[in-house]
């Protein structure tokens, strides 16, 4: 027996049949693969992309994420797992997300992941074509670097700027941190140009942030500079000193490693 399907079913059948050919060179492995696309996203991190892998984007938001607890580091994967274009490196307290986007758009879309999370966590977050994550990785692992000293949230590149091209540059980095030595054996002044850095050399504000009597703060800064030659109520040595305390103190951010 012979059916005859109606012309409206088959043209339906017709047309599903050729969008599944025409879209399968651009299917991902299935979000369940974690080892596949987890191997994918490694690749690309670690240039050895060569472009034979169909169903890639043309370019990516490239963020570095860390975050305060292994719960927290978590979060960020549980709030991807619903991207299906997303391809997630992930360790126990930090790792990588490569978002597809247009150019502009990464700074919106690692915000959106940020207040999805919403806790402790650190996102850097830069922009680059498909051959270029490998170097885009780098610089995001830089400014996640920086940023993890600071307070919680997404970073670019012009945020951290000054401090991001010292620590670039080992041998100065080298000399500020010297220059800011003296400090660190005292927790006080420490705190005290932390905060000040903080307020962007607002006075009052850091002595609020550190409960003193503005004059208590006074003294410290006279303090800081007798011990490290930089006036902070310049704003030009106070930029001099907050890139000398990242480079004395930047830590390593816990990241996967990538081949």
């Amino acid at each position: 027996m012979t059916t005859v399907l109606d012309s409206g079913l088959l043209g339906d059948v017709l047309l599903r049949d050729a969008l599944r050919d025409i879209l399968a060179p651009f299917d991902l492995p299935p979000v369940e693969d974690v080892a596949a696309r987890r191997e994918l996203a490694e690749s690309l991190l670690s240039g050895q992309d060569n472009g034979s892998v169909d169903g890639l984007a043309l370019s990516y938001a490239v963020i570095a994420y860390c975050a305060s607890t292994e719960d927290t580091a978590a979060l960020v994967v549980e709030a991807l797992r619903g991207n299906h274009d997303a391809l997630v490196l992930d360790g126990a307290r930090g790792g990588y997300a490569l978002l597809p986007c247009a150019q502009d758009d990464h700074t919106a879309l690692a915000g959106a992941l940020h207040d999805q999370v919403g806790a402790d966590v650190w996102l850097a977050v830069t922009w680059a074509p498909r051959h270029d994550i490998a170097t885009a990785r780098a610089t995001a692992e830089d400014v996640l670097r920086i940023a993890s000293g600071r307070a919680p949230g997404v970073y670019e590149l012009r945020n951290v700027l000054a401090d991001f091209a010292v620590l670039r540059q080992a041998h100065v980095a080298a000399r500020l941190a010297r220059m800011i030595e003296p400090l660190v054996a005292q927790p006080a002044l420490l705190d005290a140009l932390r905060a000040f850095i903080a307020e962007d050399g607002n006075r009052t504000a850091a002595a609020r942030t550190l409960d003193v009597h503005r004059s208590t703060l006074d003294h410290r800064l006279r303090l800081i500079e007798r011990l490290t030659g930089c006036r902070p109520t310049s704003p030009r040595a106070l930029l001099t000193l907050s890139v000398a305390l990242t480079a004395h103190s930047a830590p390593e951010v816990p990241l996967p490693r990538t081949h």
